[in-house]
């Protein structure tokens, strides 16, 4: 019974009969992606350009209070500049879209 519960080796041997060392192989590790700090500050500038649309937005829904003077109210000029951030923010992220499915077909197509 104890012969039973003996390890089994397995030995590679040559062509005259003696065996082989055994020596695993080391797999190397895999590679840690490295980080593109400009996608990082895109992605960052991505969830600022939306966080300030969304403010502006709600600037805008505010009455507005009257200013002193013949100067403009501020949320006015905000909303002035709301088309131009909607622009920014589309083309960004469909910029870091494309770099990203462009990575991923890059990464599939090394394996």
């Amino acid at each position: 019974m104890d012969e039973a519960r003996a390890r089994i080796e397995f030995r590679e041997i040559d062509e005259h009969g003696n065996a082989l060392e055994h020596r695993l192989e080391t797999t190397e590790a895999p590679r840690r992606a490295s980080v593109n700090p400009f996608i990082i500050g895109l992605w960052v500038l991505e969830v600022a350009l939306v966080i300030a649309i969304m403010v502006i937005i709600n600037e805008a829904m505010a009455p507005f209070i009257p200013s002193p003077g013949n100067t403009m109210p501020f949320a006015y000029v905000l909303m002035n500049m709301t088309p131009q951030l909607l622009q920014a923010a589309a083309l960004i992220l469909a910029t870091l879209l494309f770099w990203h499915a462009w990575q991923w077909q890059k990464r599939k197509a090394q394996k």
